[in-house]
């Protein structure tokens, strides 16, 4: 199950990180017919409820196989990831990892990024982090607001 895991976070990684210089790589073509194929067969065993899939609640199956759909409609008709542009392949990408911390029962350890602006430039960067830590910056953020607060309040009486 590991291996699995960490063979499709290579060749993901690969395909949607790797310099132009690897564009005429074969393997960046069949990458999203191996996804495809990868997500039928997620699909089936989610379907039949057997296997790895039967401790999914309702709710989780529900859910896994609407992300599952609108990632594949997204990926319909492409051959390569150079056939998405940079917020489909990170949409691709937070749902591949969200199906497989669902599967795999670990949300917490999933990668989830954004596409953020860049100060002082018109460009975008990727960030990357664990579910985890989004939360936890997302708890230190709202603490912090919550103490100045506080203090304020403190100081006006």
């Amino acid at each position: 199950m590991r291996a699995i895991r960490f063979v499709s976070a290579i060749v993901l990684s690969l395909a949607l990180f790797a310099p132009a210089a690897f564009a005429s790589v074969d393997s960046r073509v069949l990458m999203l017919d191996d996804i495809r194929t990868q997500q039928n067969e997620i699909r089936d065993g989610v379907e039949a409820g057997t296997g790895r899939y039967k401790d999914l609640s309702a709710s989780q199956r529900s859910e896994l196989l609407s992300k599952q759909a609108r990632m594949l409609q997204t990926i319909e008709g492409k051959h390569s990831t150079e056939d998405l542009n940079a917020q489909q392949k990170t949409e691709v990408f937070n749902t591949l990892e969200w199906i497989e911390a669902v599967v795999n029962n670990d949300g917490e350890d999933r990668m989830v990024c954004e596409r953020r602006p860049v100060l002082g430039s018109t460009r975008k960067e990727r960030v990357c982090k664990t579910a985890s830590q989004w939360r936890e910056e997302r708890e230190a953020a709202r603490n912090m607001m919550d103490s100045r607060g506080t203090c304020m309040d403190c100081r006006s009486n």
